[in-house]
C-alpha cells in the first residue's frame, strides 16, 4: 500500500458476489472520473456536553498518489459507547487489519467487509478472562464503537476510486457539483430494514428484539445501534457472528453485527470535499444527541471555506456550530479538501 510504502496488485476475483448499493442521496451532478487528489485535509475532536470523557477516536493518513490499486489516503472515525477502549482499538489497529486484507488482492468491497468483520472478531476475542470465563471483549462486554472509513486508490485508467464504509451511524459525505452525497448508511434499529433483519434471526417472535426503551429504538432495549464493534454482551458467537446458524437458526445474540456498508465511487471534478464524521456533528434529537448540522448544512459552511484555510481550524469550526445548535454528543470529524492533480 503506497500508506505503508508497499505495492499491492488488484485481482478481479472475489470470494462471494459484491453487492451494488445506490448512495443515500444521489449527486444531480454527473461528471467523467477523474484523477482526484487530497489537496488538504484537517480534523478535530470535542467532549460533548453532557460527557465525562470524549469516547471518539480519528485517524488519518495521506500520502502521494501511487501506482494503480495503491491506496494513498485513509480517513477513519471510531466513536466509543460504554467506554473509549474499542474506539481506541480500532484508531490503532483498524487500518493495519484493512491493509492485510488488501494485500490478497480481492475487490475493495469485499475487502474492506472481511476487514472489518475481523477486527470485530479480534475484539470480541480478548479479554475473556481464564480459560475463556469472565466478560469477553476490548473494554469490557459493553464496550463498543461505530465506524466510518474511507480509502482512495488510483485505478488502472488513471482515474482515482474512493472506498466508504460504515459500520453504525458515523457517517461519510462527500460533496459533489455543490451537493451532499451521503456514502454512508446510518444503522439504527428504528430503520425499517435493520429491524427485519434483526428480527429475521429472532427466536422468540412473540418477544421483538426491538423495543422503544428510554426515549429511542433499542436492540435487545438496550443499544440504540444495529451494527457496532464490540459489544460483546450482544453478541453470542464468534463463529457464525451474523449469520443464521444452529438447530434454532439463530446465533448472532440480538442481531447486533460488525459488517458494513460499502460503496465505491469514482471520483470526478466535481468532487470539492469529503467529511467523515461521529453522529456528534449531525441533528439527532430523535435519538436523544441534541440537535446539530444536516448534511445541506454542511455544504453550506464549506462552500465559504477560502483556499488555502487551515482545515484543522474548519474542522473546529464545523464542530462547534454543531454544539451551538445543541449537539450534546462528541463531536468528531476529519474533513478533506479535493481537487484534480
Amino acid at each position: 500500500m503506497a500508506l505503508a510504502q508497499k505495492s499491492v496488485a488488484m485481482r478481479a476475483g472475489s470470494r462471494r458476489p459484491v453487492k451494488v448499493r445506490a448512495s443515500a442521496e444521489p449527486a444531480t451532478v454527473q461528471a467523467p472520473p477523474a484523477r482526484v487528489v487530497v489537496k488538504a485535509h484537517g480534523a478535530y475532536t470535542v467532549k460533548g456536553t453532557v460527557r465525562k470523557i470524549n469516547e471518539d477516536r480519528f485517524d488519518v493518513k495521506v500520502a502521494g498518489p501511487g501506482a494503480a490499486g495503491e491506496p494513498f489516503a485513509w480517513a477513519g472515525v471510531y466513536d466509543g459507547h460504554g467506554g473509549f477502549a474499542t474506539a481506541d482499538w480500532l484508531q490503532k489497529r483498524l487500518f493495519g487489519v484493512v491493509e492485510k486484507e488488501w494485500a490478497a488482492g480481492f475487490k475493495p468491497e469485499y475487502t474492506i467487509t472481511e476487514a472489518y468483520l475481523a477486527a470485530d472478531k479480534q475484539l470480541l476475542s480478548t479479554g475473556a478472562g481464564f480459560m475463556g470465563m469472565g466478560e469477553r471483549g476490548v473494554g469490557g462486554s459493553k464496550c463498543g464503537a461505530t465506524a466510518a472509513t474511507t480509502l482512495l486508490f488510483p485505478a488502472a485508467d488513471g482515474t482515482t476510486q474512493l472506498l466508504a464504509a460504515n459500520c453504525g451511524d458515523a457517517r461519510i459525505v462527500l460533496v459533489r457539483g455543490g451537493q451532499a452525497v451521503q456514502l454512508s448508511e446510518d444503522h439504527v434499529p428504528d430503520r425499517e430494514a435493520e429491524r427485519r433483519r434483526i428480527e429475521s434471526m429472532n427466536p422468540n417472535p412473540k418477544l421483538p428484539l426491538v423495543r422503544y426503551v428510554g426515549g429511542t429504538w433499542r436492540v435487545g432495549g438496550l443499544l440504540a445501534l444495529s451494527r457496532a464493534f464490540g459489544d460483546a454482551y450482544l453478541k453470542s458467537s464468534l463463529q457464525f457472528e451474523g449469520m443464521p446458524a444452529g438447530s434454532d437458526g439463530y446465533s448472532s445474540g440480538f442481531g447486533v453485527i460488525a459488517e458494513p456498508y460499502t460503496q465505491l465511487t469514482p471520483l470526478t471534478a466535481e468532487d470539492s470535499w469529503l467529511v467523515v464524521a461521529s453522529d456528534g456533528l449531525y441533528a439527532e434529537e430523535e435519538r436523544g444527541g441534541g440537535g446539530g448540522l444536516d448534511n445541506a448544512g454542511l455544504v453550506e459552511l464549506l462552500s465559504s471555506v477560502p483556499a488555502g484555510a487551515d482545515l484543522n481550524k474548519v474542522a473546529q469550526t464545523l464542530a462547534s456550530t454543531a454544539v451551538t445548535l445543541g449537539s450534546t454528543d462528541d463531536v468528531t470529524l476529519v474533513v478533506m479538501r479535493l481537487g484534480t492533480a
